[in-house]
């Protein structure tokens, strides 16, 4: 027998037995529904949500220790990015030690004619890590060098351009550049400017062009100062106010606070609280090249320089919704296998209904592997019907659910636009196990069909 005139006999019998189909194929609908629909919520979860947690991203930081009031923490300097960097545990893309300001610091700003001050909440990162962003040449260290300083211009106190001048010394300092993460703008678009009647922030490069360019971006550092506590203690240095700039969004910044080049820490942490302070890190980012180094690096840090990976938010719900949806799938799989099983019921009936038609395909020459290739056709056939009809139906009930969460729950921050990400392989792998649990359910049915004798069987 041909393949041509085997599947039109496979296509013949699935139209004279199609109650029979729909019957058998109601599970593997029912599987590969829930099969489909989760795994694209699991691809969806990690490449639309957890886009916000780059996972590869971790934190390296010393465990907190102390005793009798001393604290003994370890500290991270120079010699800690060293270890890593010459490690051999994993690969690591790049090092970026970051460095907080160890004394009281106000940060505050005109809004749209509002005056807002705040707790400075940020750190300080080498320049080269937010180079590649956007940013252009505008973020670095603008006192790094020895370049000499102008006068400011009397009698107005003022400097050119994004220069500021500092009455301690009377010279034009550059304004310190300052970064922010997109999370930082998404919390303040979501959850304050439309309670505080202040607009939404869009596009960055637009909302500053729109507001007047960089020279109106300003920010003030009001080092040694904190508007919670306004008499501090113990500083080296008298208070003084710094001029900063909003330069945009980096991708690299701290996702809630503001960034600044890292030389101007040390240089304020060393005039302020001594040198101790300027050259201790208070973390180390460390960029792996594959997210699986996350757990071997973990267990290296731990082991060797006794130090730990900071708790990551994006990693522990990435781990909760994989071990969610292998839950889901293999409650899918198990609903596939019952399915399968009942195919193999349904065959099994009908090769004993159908014994006359077997015996008189043999009789007129069908071979015993065509017997088994007819029956294990219907049954991919049954597989391939339903498994289109399971994909469709996890299509559609994923679409619902986007609808019902766009629609219906609270706008926040990071608030993604969908949840199931339905990637070309999924919708096949969905068709294969549907096939292939077909196949399953119909090979000892056909393996019966194929060894009856035509003799008996047309006898009964």
């Amino acid at each position: 027998m041909t393949t041509g005139k085997l599947l039109k006999l496979v296509l013949d019998n699935a139209r004279r037995h199609r109650r029979e189909f729909v019957l058998s194929g109601f599970g593997i609908v029912v599987g590969v529904a829930a099969f489909v629909f989760f795994l694209a919520l699991s691809m969806g979860v990690r490449n639309k949500v957890l886009e916000v947690f780059p996972l590869e991203r971790v934190e390296v930081i010393a465990p907190t220790a102390g005793m009798a009031g001393v604290d003994l923490t370890r500290r991270m300097d120079e010699s800690t990015v060293e270890q890593i960097r010459n490690q051999k545990v994993v690969d690591v893309a790049s090092i970026i030690p970051r460095m907080t300001i160890d004394f009281p610091v106000s940060l505050s700003g005109y809004f749209e004619g509002n005056r807002m001050a705040l707790e400075f909440i940020g750190d300080g990162v080498d320049p080269a890590y937010v180079r590649e962003d956007d940013i252009g040449e505008m973020f670095k260290d603008w006192e790094a060098d020895d370049t000499p300083l102008l006068d400011c211009q009397l009698p107005k106190f003022s400097c050119d351009g994004l220069y500021y001048c500092e009455r301690s010394d009377m010279k034009c300092h550059h304004r310190v550049p300052v970064v922010v993460s997109r999370n930082l703008i998404e919390v303040y678009n979501k959850n304050y400017a439309k309670s505080h009647g202040l607009p939404v922030i869009g596009e960055m490069e637009q909302f500053i062009v729109q507001r007047g360019g960089l020279s109106k971006m300003r920010l003030y550092f009001d080092l040694g100062q904190s508007v919670v506590d306004m008499n501090q203690k113990n500083l080296k240095a008298e208070p003084k106010r710094v001029e900063g700039v909003l330069l945009g969004i980096s991708e690299r910044a701290i996702p809630l606070g503001a960034t600044i080049p890292i030389g101007y820490v040390q240089r304020w942490n060393r005039e302020y609280v001594g040198e101790k302070s300027a050259t201790a890190y208070s973390s180390i980012i460390v960029e792996l090249k594959r997210k699986e180094d996350v757990a071997p690096f973990g267990k290296w840090l731990i082991d060797v320089p006794n130090l730990r990976l900071e708790d990551s938010l994006g990693e522990r719900f990435a781990s909760i919704i994989t071990i969610i949806t292998l839950i889901f799938i293999v409650i899918a799989l198990v609903i596939v296998t019952i399915s399968a099983i009942n195919i193999a019921h349904s065959f099994f009936m009908q090769v004993s209904e159908r014994r006359k038609e077997i015996g008189l395909l043999r009789s007129i020459g069908g071979t015993q592997n065509n017997i088994r290739m007819l029956f294990v056709g219907e049954a991919a056939l049954l597989g391939f019907l339903a498994g289109l009809v399971g994909v469709a139906l996890g299509v559609a009930i994923a679409m619902v659910g986007d609808w019902a969460f766009v629609n219906h729950t609270a706008d926040f921050a990071f608030k993604p636009k969908t949840l199931f990400d339905f990637q070309l392989w999924i919708p096949l792998c969905g068709l294969g196990v549907a096939v292939l649990f077909g196949v399953i359910g119909g090979a000892l049915p056909a393996r019966k069909a194929a060894k009856m004798q035509p003799a008996e069987a047309l006898r009964q």
